[in-house]
């Protein structure tokens, strides 16, 4: 459930293409730069998702990477298994080893409850969903980051006026 690195920007770098007009490439070197993740890493991932059919990728100056999915049909539980891979169930916290159904920690049957229920809710969210929400806060950081500009822009004509006037 605790998901990697590599999935993080996975997710990341497909709201990015999902933004881009349907049948536009994005090369590795240009997400990399518009995210902020190392280019090696970014490209290795890319790669991966390219050949688990959620991208494509087209070679030369005009290639890139794009969507080969559906960002309205494919769940965001898709793309974190295409990243991570089939992986156990339920690992044990606790460091118990094996931690099984028939061996089980104490916390076990929560900890599979709590894993099957966050699979369950990653399935019914679209990476269209990510997508638009991840679109809709950027707007409101953006904002938030216009109105505080306004507001310092403000408060430095005040203090302007007020040293002009005492001085």
């Amino acid at each position: 459930m605790i998901q990697s690195t590599a999935t993080k920007y996975a997710i990341r770098a497909v709201c990015h293409l999902a933004h881009l007009e349907p049948g536009t490439r994005a090369q590795a070197r240009e997400i990399s730069e518009a995210l902020s993740i190392p280019q090696a890493y970014l490209s290795k991932i890319l790669q991966d998702l390219t050949k688990k059919g959620l991208l494509s990728s087209t070679k030369g100056p005009a290639g890139g990477f794009e969507l080969n999915c559906s960002p309205t049909q494919t769940s965001l539980y898709t793309l974190v298994h295409a990243v991570e891979g089939p992986r156990p169930e339920v690992d044990c916290l606790l460091g118990l080893s094996p931690c099984a159904d028939e061996t089980k920690c104490p916390i076990h049957d929560t900890w599979k409850e709590i894993c099957e229920s966050f699979h369950e809710r990653m399935k019914s969210i679209s990476l269209m969903d990510v997508v638009e929400a991840e679109k809709e806060k950027r707007q409101v950081l953006e904002t938030t980051m216009l109105a505080g500009s306004a507001v310092s822009r403000s408060e430095t004509d005040t203090d302007r006026k007020l040293d002009s006037s005492v001085g």
